[in-house]
């Protein structure tokens, strides 16, 4: 630091005026030099915490496979191989990744991949594809017509946001009925444009089925995000709605257990002490760090292996209630309570592995693709 009053006569106050400026001058070039190193260093550390799943993709007689699309499930990270089958997806933080490999004739491939500290290198080989389909029912236009409004009424969901969406290729569907079984599937993406969220989404439908005697619908496949064009106005409504969507979905649940904000977030859990409706849980709420064991900064774990009950109120979450000195109540399930069963590695995105191993009811049940962002989204 250089001060020059010291050596200025104090009759003449323009040398001081100048040493202060040059002071503060001096200073404040050396603050910013030092924040533009500490931004240096803090981008530099979030590259070395990225990583890549890169491999290649062949069929069963070994022949490099090019233009297969490759992509993450429920994300907007996609690519495409190359003449030689290979491929690169990159810039991806730890987690867990749902790896969709699909190609024209051949049967699609989904692996489960964790990142932890380390790219992943896979070598894939696609077997051709073969579907039968048992007792399919050729009937007129009418009638695909119907199975057409059935499967958009379950698959798309009810909501304001699945009602917005719009199946662009139906024709790529194929039905077959068994009693009062529907079942379908597509043997190439479904397009489908949500109007309410400004996405589109490409679908690879596995299998969908809904079972009219008892009101239950599964289905299994997985899609990739694209942010559709839109005016600014469009966008500003799109931002709000997603926003919408985002709020006390289980993505904000399980990212508000990662972050230890459950109840300031507006989220309640209960443990189940039963099987059968109406639910009899536990009188006071879980404490996150109760709840789930962390691995690592990445990763954590249900400690809780049974169902559990999560209310999304942010007006009971946040106020101050006394512990009930009750053993057990007994309630039905709220308009925003869910059950919730998941026994998988969970990452800070909401994303999970082994996505066969979750049970989901309530309201995050009643969520089809009509509700879905990707785990790119960020609320603010």
């Amino acid at each position: 630091m250089i001060w020059l009053v010291e050596e200025t006569n104090i009759l003449n106050p323009f040398p001081i005026f100048i040493g202060v400026i040059y002071t503060l001058y001096t200073n404040q070039m050396r603050y910013f030099a030092i924040l533009a190193i500490l931004i240096f260093f803090s981008f530099t550390a979030d590259a070395q915490q990225t990583f890549s799943i890169s491999g290649t993709v062949k069929n069963a007689k070994g022949e490099p496979l090019n233009a297969a699309t490759i992509f993450i499930a429920s994300s907007q990270k996609s690519t495409s191989t190359n003449a030689t089958g290979a491929f690169t997806i990159a810039n991806l933080s730890p987690g867990t990744y749902q790896l969709v490999m699909s190609n024209v004739g051949y049967a699609s491939l989904k692996r489960d991949i964790i990142i932890r500290d380390k790219s992943v290198v896979l070598d894939t080989v696609l077997q051709e594809r073969s579907v039968v389909l048992d007792e399919v029912v050729i009937g007129d236009n009418n009638q695909k017509k119907g199975f057409i409004k059935t499967f958009t009424k379950y698959f798309l969901g009810e909501s304001e946001n699945g009602k917005a969406c719009k199946i662009l290729n139906p024709e790529k569907l194929e039905f077959s009925t068994n009693k009062k079984l529907l079942k379908a599937y597509s043997q190439d993406f479904l397009t489908i444009e949500n109007a309410n969220l400004g996405y589109r989404l490409k679908y690879m439908l596995r299998n969908f089925q809904y079972d009219s005697s008892i009101d239950a619908t599964f289905y299994d496949g997985e899609s990739v995000f694209e942010d559709m064009e839109g005016t600014p106005a469009q966008k500003q409504v799109w931002t709000a709605n997603r926003k919408k969507a985002y709020q006390g979905s289980l993505m904000h649940y399980l990212r508000a257990l990662h972050s230890n904000t459950t109840r300031e977030e507006g989220f309640l859990t209960y443990t189940i002490r039963n099987i059968l409706l109406p639910l009899v849980i536990a009188p006071n709420p879980v404490f996150t760090e109760q709840l789930i064991a962390r691995t690592d900064s990445n990763f954590l774990k249900f400690n809780y292996k049974k169902r559990l009950y999560t209310l999304y109120d942010k007006k009971k979450a946040s106020a101050d209630d006394k512990p009930s000195n009750r053993t057990e109540i007994i309630i039905d399930v709220a308009p925003t309570g869910s059950i919730l069963m998941l026994d998988a590695d969970i990452d800070k995105r909401g994303s999970y592995s082994a996505y066969q191993s979750i049970l989901i009811q309530g309201f995050w049940g009643t969520k089809r693709i009509g509700d879905q962002l990707p785990f790119e989204y960020l609320p603010n």
